[in-house]
């Protein structure tokens, strides 16, 4: 058996990528700005996992930044590398790069779209070009020295706007509510996904911040959507949560304290492999 420590994901980004919108409401924070790093955020919550996403570009791929960061990695059990980042911004060279480290670390697992479903979303052939792009990332990722997996972003408003057979290219689903106020309809809309994609893993993107108000997610709320990830991985429904992420941690929101405790309490409990 696993335990659900093993099931769980860092959503991983440079540090002050947020700051912007922790300062939407200035009274509801304890510092200026958050300098939590992604590895900084693993050892603080006790999570195994990462994912880095690259935000406006950064970290580059081939940059020091980029490398800094991999190695920063080093002892993590699992790392998925941003192969689009946030708007669905590409380099284009992300494959080659993820190829390049999965050479060197052996936790590299493989890519991450962030975004990806919105990209293209005001063009009138948005699917053909979603899928020559998805294509191009396969084959790329195809050049590793060993397989490597690709997952995608996918929130619930997209849900019936996604034409399912791009859905063939892709072996990780990460479910997400953009909106907290919307998370009293996370059982209903991970029950579509189960039904319709059950040939791809599943991972459950878990907010701390929301970010259209500006507020720490409500403590009910958090304890709504933990809890129905824990129930979910422990009847093998589920293949892990995403905490989301390290650039709002650090500034004492509620909701943050609150999932360290649940962790602690939580994180050995035994679930399916």
């Amino acid at each position: 058996m696993a335990v659900l420590r093993d099931k769980l994901w860092i959503f991983g980004v440079r540090a002050h990528q947020d700051d912007i919108y922790l300062g939407k409401n200035r009274a509801q924070r304890n510092y200026a700005w958050s300098r939590i790093t992604p590895g900084e955020a693993a050892l603080m919550l006790d999570v195994p996992n990462m994912i880095m996403v690259n935000c406006d570009g950064i970290p580059v791929p081939f940059s020091c930044d980029a490398y800094g960061y991999a190695e920063s990695f080093c002892r993590l059990d699992k790392v998925l590398w941003g192969a689009t980042g946030s708007a669905g911004f590409r380099v284009g060279n992300e494959e080659k790069f993820i190829c390049e480290l999965a050479r060197k670390y052996p936790n590299i697992t493989g890519a991450f779209m962030d975004d990806f479903f919105g990209k293209f979303e005001h063009e009138p052939n948005k699917a053909e070009l979603q899928e020559k792009l998805l294509r191009e990332i396969r084959t790329g990722l195809g050049q590793a020295c060993r397989k490597m997996e690709l997952y995608v972003v996918w929130y619930a408003s997209q849900f019936k706007s996604v034409d399912p057979k791009l859905m063939d290219y892709i072996d990780g689903l990460t479910i997400w509510t953009w909106n907290c106020s919307e998370l009293t309809k996370l059982e209903e809309w991970f029950q579509f996904v189960e039904t319709n994609y059950p040939k791809q893993k599943k991972l459950l993107g878990i907010y701390m911040f929301d970010f259209p108000t500006g507020m720490p997610v409500p403590l009910e709320l958090m304890e709504h959507q933990c809890e129905l990830g824990l129930k979910l991985i422990r009847e093998g429904r589920l293949d892990g949560m995403i905490l989301e992420a390290n650039s709002v941690m650090g500034v004492g929101l509620p909701s943050e304290l609150w999932l360290r405790k649940w962790l602690d309490k939580v994180k050995m409990t035994e679930v399916p492999d």
